[in-house]
């Protein structure tokens, strides 16, 4: 079984669809990428599969591809598929799913109707795509937004102070170039006037040592003596108690911050703010099932519904960066929880049953 379903992620990597015999169609799709405001983050293109389910379907180009890879005879390579989907329909009745690779699942639907398949949401590998992730973003205020709209506009706007004859000749020269070069040039030119001992030389033979020796002797400064007083300064009454309260303010502030990220800290799983999102914007039973299997794995994984969304979340994070250092954790354990990405609750999530 494991063989048929990777070889049809090995199809869908060079093709679009490929139609496996008594089960229907796989074919896929290319999703854009899009900008997703409510939750902060940008979602890079992926690629996702769709299914048509037909018990009819031949699947020649299926069992001959099979039958090439594996050195099977098509009567060989027949049979299993056959295999494959009887041991579909068996795991359908009795356990009500079955996996597809890492492509995704099948799920019974009710008597009559036909299964449905449900794709992975991080979409199937794709050579394309390796090494996109989702990108969490800061959103602007409003105040910065206007001061960049407005800094671009000035950008943009070239006010001229003269208006040119159509015969006439104009040459631009950037004012801040202007000035830097000014500057340089009247830096160099003061620096070789007053620094230079030999700028002004005196025909006099006597003037000139004379002027030598005084530009090459040493120059001694004198400093004022530092004693030291062994009594203590005497500081006013009404200085030490203006000074007091800035102490005071200084002192406690620290502290007050150091309880406040304790009593944070210690805050219970409810009441911290930031969860980790596996899955967003699902059916309720899909989230249950796959917040089902997320605990079966060992996370503490809800499906829930919280500002107006059904999702799948791991709770229990006081800030931001602890909720970053468990996705690394997941991601570095289980490949496929590679989408998941940090939300902050604006209202208290509502548990699924």
């Amino acid at each position: 079984m494991i063989e048929l379903s990777t070889h049809i992620e090995y199809l869908l990597l060079c093709r679009e669809e490929v139609s496996v015999p008594g089960i229907g169609t796989f074919t896929v799709r290319e999703m854009s990428s899009r900008r997703v405001d409510d939750e902060g983050i940008f979602l890079p293109p992926y690629r996702t599969v769709s299914f048509r389910w037909d018990s009819n379907e031949a699947g020649e180009e299926f069992i001959a591809s099979l039958s090439k890879l594996h050195g099977l005879s098509l009567h060989e390579a027949r049979i299993m598929c056959v295999e494959y989907a009887d041991e579909l329909q068996q795991a359908l009745a009795d356990e009500g799913s079955f996996p597809i690779g890492s492509m995704g699942y099948m799920i019974s639907e009710p008597e009559g109707s036909q299964p449905r398949f449900v794709p992975q949401q991080a979409g199937i590998a794709s050579p394309t795509y390796y090494g996109l992730d989702a990108l969490p973003f800061a959103k602007l205020s409003g105040n910065i937004r206007q001061g960049r709209d407005k800094e671009q506009k000035r950008r943009r706007t070239r006010v001229t102070s003269f208006h040119a004859e159509p015969e006439a000749i104009v040459i631009r020269i950037n004012r801040r170039l202007f000035n830097y070069v000014t500057a340089v040039a009247a830096s160099i030119v003061l620096f070789f006037t007053f620094t230079s001992p030999y700028g002004n030389p005196t025909i006099d033979g006597e003037n000139r040592k004379a002027d030598t020796e005084l530009m090459l002797a040493p120059r001694i400064v004198s400093t004022p003596k530092v004693t030291r007083s062994s009594e203590p300064k005497v500081v006013p009454e009404k200085e030490v108690s203006s000074a007091a309260p800035e102490s005071e303010v200084m002192s406690d502030t620290p502290a007050q911050a150091e309880a406040a990220d304790r009593a944070e800290a210690q805050a219970s799983p409810a009441t911290k703010p930031y969860v980790i999102v596996l899955a967003s914007a699902i059916s309720r039973k899909n989230a249950v099932s796959f917040a089902d299997k997320l605990q079966q794995m060992g996370y503490e994984a809800m499906a829930c519904e919280c500002d107006g969304m059904v999702r799948v979340i791991v709770p229990g994070f006081a800030t931001q960066e602890d909720a970053y250092a468990e996705i690394r954790r997941m991601k570095a354990a289980d490949s496929d929880l590679s989408n998941a990405w940090p939300y902050r609750l604006k209202q208290q999530p509502k548990k699924l049953e």
